[in-house]
């Protein structure tokens, strides 16, 4: 090092000048040892605009053009920098000449002929008198010590490709060893552009053939997969039989493509192959193909330790090849023949990985049945339904929890060895057990049957049993099972129907009596309302017709509630104030107990369009239930307040006003596991219970639009809170004040009702009011009378049409035919059923308006009012 050192002495500017001496001996003397050196002798400023640096002429040499002219330079040291070396070597050198320390290191120049050259770079920086800065540097080529180092480098990766690749393959249980995996390790370990196999065969005529059958190519190289050119190649007559006599002795070809003869070049060159090298592939001692490695990049000389690595590979492929054949002949002898020695590593590897493979399946297959028995021993066990095996003398042998739980025991244990005839009543055990075992002799199986089973506690228990004859493994019946299905629910469900159907009855009853009832009411309280408006109302006699009328109102009110619970239906809305009838039906309910009421009723309370019959309906059931939840008696709280519901989850209403009605009790609360069946009919935790308050009244509640929610405490009480939609009605005192004066009427009313004393009071009432009026029976008749009347010019100003009219045509079916005739017919619905939906939507059916009989004079005569003046007259023919 300190030789080189004294080849650049001084600090002038960078060319030849920098080297000589003041004798001219000694000048060509120290020129001629610069320029025959082995190495490159060089002064550089790393200045790109002065190209005023010097470097030896044995660069020429190094970079393979001898013959070059111009003396080497920078810029010609510059341009054969290796790409992947150029910014780190350029900046080494600023470094170097920046810091003023000596330089040291390696990098790759590449020749004119494409061959890529090693150098060792060292260098020291020269300070000028002018106080510039000189690389002073030798470049030693050490391609051939980097050639060997990298070649010993390639060989051990692809020996660690190639161990891999056997580790790989012989980790397999099946010769399916992903060949271009193998081919792609070895690819990387080489650095190659391609590697490939190609597989030999025998044309028809006996000519060699050979496919290329696996590829592996490196990113931005083409691949030649499906290359119709290395389909079936002929190998002699392509002009590669240099190749294959020298495969058939065993050797490699291997060098640059330019050094090949003419013939094998333009396949390869084709391919865009600079050089390559390639090893047979023996399978049993014959020449199965060849392996081949490519580079496209380089004009690369393969070492002898890659070469010697590569024919590993080869001979790996060859064994691979030749495991796959004898996979193969494995398989298709395994096929055939369930025993086969085997003679051969591979073929006993095989046999273990089937052992292997045959034992997992069968713990999979053990691990499923397992699974299968515990899924069947958890229906078992968490059924509804009973199950129990029985011997031939009918003792239980074993059975589920749901069985001794539906008999009241706690563990099956218990009734285990016990005698099935000891928990069937003796009554029907006899003829039942012969009917069945007859049945399960004679096909296996028992038909379903219903009988009892004696509980723990000596109460029966309603089962429905199907019996199966269990056989064991040899075909001989051993035992019994038996099928048992808990009927509680069923007959329970059975009785509720039945109920249901008396219920039905009863409701078709009541609404029959109800109408009946009403239609008398009807002449009673029309009667009265007449005889008021005929007599002084101050007399003594005048203030007892107000009490038979009201009376009759309250009749009328029972009447109501009898056809709530008959049919229920929509409510026939009125718009007020909730006050009155809180108050009323509240202390009603109280009457005759022990407990009071105590109300929070503000006076601002919105207006609500409500039944009042089965609002009232609602109020009694939450009242008596608050009174039963404290049989002692206590304070029960009604509330009411103006609430405004926002849109949100917790509360299934439109966003909007309410009335919030609350109803308060201190009783015993109820238990948290019954919370969600308060609302099912016919659920009851009371002795005496219907079941069927809390679902009419939310059934109720419903039906008016709005919601009802129950919050409970065990021992502190329950609080029941229903929600109606405020009112959007605004009351017009001008329409109250003319509701009140007296009704002059002027025209003709045709009545339809089949009960005579309701037209006869309704004629009556009609001619108080100053009204013409006929009277029909039943619809046809009506329907006559009406075209009659429009036939001579002096059509009806109103009809009012019983709905319900038994053997005839009623107010519905009749509206219809009317409308044909007079599209602006006035038409009133009547009837004694007030739950009718044709009330609560008149016009929904044809009518202008309803009115539930019974009715007073006043009632009368306040619908007349609205229905006369509501639109054009009917029309005259």
């Amino acid at each position: 090092m300190q030789r080189r050192r004294t080849a650049i002495k001084d600090q002038r500017e960078p060319n030849k000048q920098d080297f000589h001496h003041d004798s001219p001996k000694e000048e060509l003397s120290y020129q001629g040892l610069v320029e025959h050196i082995p190495a490159v002798v060089y002064c550089d400023t790393l200045d790109d605009e002065d190209g005023a640096c010097y470097m030896s002429p044995q660069l020429h040499w190094m970079l393979a053009d001898p013959d070059s002219v111009p003396e080497p330079s920078q810029q010609s040291w510059s341009a054969c920098l290796h790409p992947e070396d150029r910014d780190r070597v350029l900046a080494e050198r600023r470094r170097a000449l920046k810091e003023a320390q000596p330089l040291s290191c390696e990098y790759r120049l590449i020749s004119h002929d494409g061959q890529v050259r090693w150098v060792l770079d060292q260098a020291r920086v020269v300070h000028g008198t002018d106080g510039t800065r000189k690389l002073h540097g030798i470049l030693h080529d050490i391609t051939e010590r980097k050639t060997l180092e990298q070649s010993q480098v390639n060989r051990d990766a692809i020996l660690q490709a190639v161990t891999y690749a056997a580790e790989y393959f012989l980790r397999q249980s099946r010769s399916d060893v992903p060949m271009e995996t193998v081919l792609g390790r070895l690819g990387e370990a080489t650095r190659a552009s391609r590697v490939y196999v190609f597989e030999n065969s025998l044309a028809e005529d006996g000519t060699l053939l050979t496919s290329q059958k696996y590829e592996w190519a490196a990113k931005g190289i083409s691949s030649q997969k499906g290359n119709p050119d290395l389909e079936n190649f002929p190998i002699v007559k392509g002009g590669f039989s240099r190749w294959l006599e020298t495969f058939l002795q065993g050797e490699p070809i291997h060098g640059l493509i330019e050094d090949f003869p003419p013939s094998e070049r333009p396949v390869l060159e084709a391919q865009g192959i600079i050089s390559l090298v390639a090893a047979p592939i023996f399978v049993n001692g014959a020449l199965w193909g060849f392996m081949g490695f490519d580079d496209c990049v380089l004009a690369r000389r393969w070492t002898p330790a890659e070469i010697d690595a590569l024919k590993t590979a080869a001979h790996l492929v060859g064994a691979m090849v030749q495991k796959q054949r004898a996979d193969a002949i494995v398989d298709q002898a395994a096929r055939h023949l369930e025993e086969e020695v085997a003679r051969k590593t591979a073929e006993l590897k095989e046999a273990n990985a089937r052992l292997y493979e045959e034992l997992k399946r069968r713990r999979e297959a053990q691990a499923r049945l397992e699974e299968s028995e515990r899924r069947y021993r958890e229906l078992y066990e968490r059924s509804r339904d009973g199950y129990v095996r029985t011997d031939f003398h009918g003792v239980i042998l074993e059975c589920n929890r749901p069985f001794a739980r539906m008999l009241g025991y706690d563990d099956p244990q218990e009734i285990l060895g016990v005698a099935c005839r000891d928990m069937t009543p003796p009554q029907r055990f006899d003829a039942i057990s012969r009917a069945m075992r007859q049945q399960l002799m004679d096909r296996g199986f028992s038909d379903k049957f219903e009988k009892q089973l004696i509980r723990k506690d000596g109460s029966l228990l309603d089962v429905e049993v199907r019996m199966y004859l269990h056989r064991s493994p040899d075909g001989t019946p051993d035992s019994i099972w038996t099928f048992v299905q808990d009927l509680s629910d069923r007959k329970l469900a059975e009785q509720e129907r039945l109920r249901a159907q008396k219920l039905e009855s009863l409701g078709l009853l009541a609404g029959g009596i109800a109408h009946d009832f009403n239609n008398i009411l009807a002449g009673i309280l029309g009667h009265i309302s007449l005889i008021k408006h005929l007599i002084d109302n101050e007399t003594s006699t005048g203030d007892r017709l107000d009490h038979v009328e009201k009376a009759c109102v309250r009749a009328q009110e029972l009447t109501r509630q009898l056809l709530t619970f008959a049919k229920g239906g929509a409510p026939i809305k009125k718009t007020g104030s909730l006050q009155d009838l809180i108050r009323d039906c509240t202390e009603f309910s109280l009457r005759g107990t022990p407990s009071q009421a105590r109300f929070d009723l503000p006076e601002d309370l919105w207006l609500v369009d409500y039944d009042a019959t089965q609002i009232g309906q609602v109020l009694q059931n939450l009242v008596i239930n608050a009174h039963q939840a404290m049989p002692h008696g206590g304070t029960v709280t009604v509330e009411a307040q103006n609430v405004l519901v926002e849109a949100g989850p917790e509360m299934p209403l439109r966003p909007g006003r309410y009335v919030a009605v609350s109803v308060q009790d201190h009783g015993v609360g109820i238990p948290k596991e019954h919370m969600e069946a308060i609302f099912d009919p016919y659920f009851t935790t009371k002795k005496k219970g219907s079941g069927l308050g809390l679902p009419t009244a939310y059934s109720i509640v419903k039906r008016h639009d709005g919601h009802m929610t129950v919050h409970s405490h065990l021992g502190q009480g329950t609080r029941v809170t229903f929600y109606l939609p405020a009112s959007q009605k605004v009351t017009d005192a001008s329409v109250a004040l003319e509701d009140h004066k007296p009704l002059q009427g002027t025209g003709r009313i045709l009545i339809m009702d089949d009960d005579p004393i309701v037209r006869d009071v309704l004629s009556a009432m009609l001619q108080h009011l100053g009204f013409e009026s006929e009277a029909t029976v039943e619809g046809m008749e009506a329907l006559a009378r009406y075209q009659q009347a429009l036939a001579i010019g002096k059509p009806f100003d109103g009809v009012i049409l019983d709905l319900t009219v038994p053997g005839g045509v009623g107010g519905r079916e009749v509206v219809e035919k009317l409308q044909a005739l007079d599209p602006h017919v006035r038409a009133v619905a009547s009837t004694g059923y007030s739950n009718d939906p044709v009330l609560s939507q008149p016009q929904a059916y044809g009518f202008r308006a309803g009115i539930a009989k019974p009715y007073r004079m006043e009632d009368l005569e306040k619908v007349l009012r609205r229905v006369l003046s509501d639109g054009p007259k009917p029309a005259k023919t």
